[in-house]
Formats: structure tokens, sequence, C-alpha cells
């Protein structure tokens, strides 16, 4: 058993974009985890170099994440205005977004940094003090604006709260899981009603590499499943943990 920092999110728009898209730009269902860390460097306040240095917080805490609700989905239209040879040309693109989206996302530290709490307080259940005790205060007070996606998507933080994180049982919906689900034996719960989605499976980056001319670069490439709301799909080949009546994974 152990404690996790657990944040509840709304916003009335975002948009996670797949990485291989480009014209037609799809979106994931819920934040990947650079979108996830990236919340917790604005609430802190950091710079890109001090948030995915090696030593920074990406690598000392774990996270996870779930949808609250069905997100709606639309679309919106860009125009980029490119040159080429002088002549002045449009370039239109289409943009899946999301609207009405809450998320509750759970952050604890990570297995090093639990060691280490361990050892100086001799205790084998550390308390939530440290980098929790410091990320609860500055979501209740964020230094930078958060946003969920691109900058102007802003979103709000409706709770902040300390949890109790147990084993749970591999049944997941509207979550998303470290791995490829479509090499295990997935048992969709149906009822009445239930429209099934597939999930929405591809490799993202669980971090930044930032060379000195503040270029980023994807680092650490995981496949992830991304799993729609509402249909419960039981994984029994999958470790599973739980958290305020949600089953859910560890995706770092």
């Amino acid at each position: 058993m152990v404690r996790a920092l657990r944040l509840t999110l709304r916003a009335p728009f975002a948009s996670f974009r797949r990485p291989l898209d480009i014209n037609y730009q799809r979106t994931f269902p819920l934040p990947p985890p650079t979108t996830i860390f990236g919340l917790i460097g604005a609430a802190l306040g950091l710079s890109e170099h001090e948030l995915w240095r090696p030593d920074g917080p990406a690598s000392k805490l774990k996270i996870a994440v779930w949808s609250e609700t069905q997100p709606g989905r639309g679309e919106d239209v860009w125009t980029l205005l490119k040159i080429n040879k002088g002549k002045m040309q449009r370039s239109p693109y289409l943009r899946e977004i999301l609207f009405g989206v809450r998320y509750t996302v759970l952050i604890g530290e990570a297995e090093a940094a639990l060691r280490k709490d361990a050892s100086v307080s001799g205790s084998e259940e550390p308390s939530h003090s440290g980098i929790l005790q410091q990320l609860a205060k500055a979501f209740d007070d964020p230094i930078y604006p958060l946003s969920l996606g691109r900058e102007d998507e802003l979103a709000e933080v409706e709770a902040v709260a300390f949890e109790t994180v147990e084993a749970g049982e591999p049944r997941f919906h509207g979550t998303v899981l470290p791995f490829d689900v479509r090499k295990y034996h997935l048992r969709p719960m149906l009822a009445a009603g239930a429209r099934l989605m597939p999930p929405i499976v591809e490799p993202v980056p669980l971090r930044f590499s930032v060379d000195p001319r503040g270029v980023r670069k994807s680092d650490r490439l995981r496949v992830m499943s991304f799993l729609a709301y509402g249909v419960m799909v039981e994984i029994p080949e999958a470790s599973a943990w739980r958290c305020c009546g949600r089953n859910f994974a560890w995706l770092n």
C-alpha cells in the first residue's frame, strides 16, 4: 500500500496530437506522459531544461491517468501560410479536438525515490513528503498556466488530495496502459447499449531530451494503449493498481 497525489482536472477543450499525424491531426483520448510532465513543470515553474534534465521530476515520479467522463469530439480547421518560390500558398489542415474533458492524474514517487525515503526514515511505508508535498502546494497555486495540449487550451484544477493506492483487478476503461493490448487476451465486459471503441496503440515518448539550443527530442519511446471510456476490458495477464474506485497501471 502506497500513497499518491491525486489531481482532478477539467478543461473546455483539449487536443493531444498523435505523433505521426500531419495534415489531419487526430487526438489521443487522454493526455500522454509528456503532457502530464509538462503540467508538473508548469505548476513548479520549471524551464524545459530543468524539467527534462536526468535528475529532474520526470526521473523521480511515476504517473497514471484516467478519464472521468466521455468527452465530446469535434474538428477545427487551420490554415498555414507557406512561401514557395516567392509566392504565398495556403495549406489547410484539420485537427481533432475534445471538449468537456475531465481527467484524474495520479502522481507517485518512483521506486528508487521510495527506497531512498525508506532508508532515511527507517520505515517501509514512507509518508507523502518531499516532492509530493511540493507538488500539492504547486497545483494549489501554479506558477505558470496549466494546459492540456496547446498552450491556449487551459485546464482548471478541481481537486488536489493524497490517496491510498492498493493492488487492483485487471479491469480497465478510459485509461492509458503501458503496453500493447493487442498482444494480450482481451475480454470486453459489454452491457446493453454500450459502444465498444478499439484501443489506440502507438509508441509515445516517456520524456524529452533538450539540447543546448532548447530543441526538444523524443526520448524513451514506449508502446502504450489508450482505452476508450465506458466499456470495461479485462486483461487477465496485466498488473493493476486501484485508487478511488478505478483500476489503473503506472505509465513509467
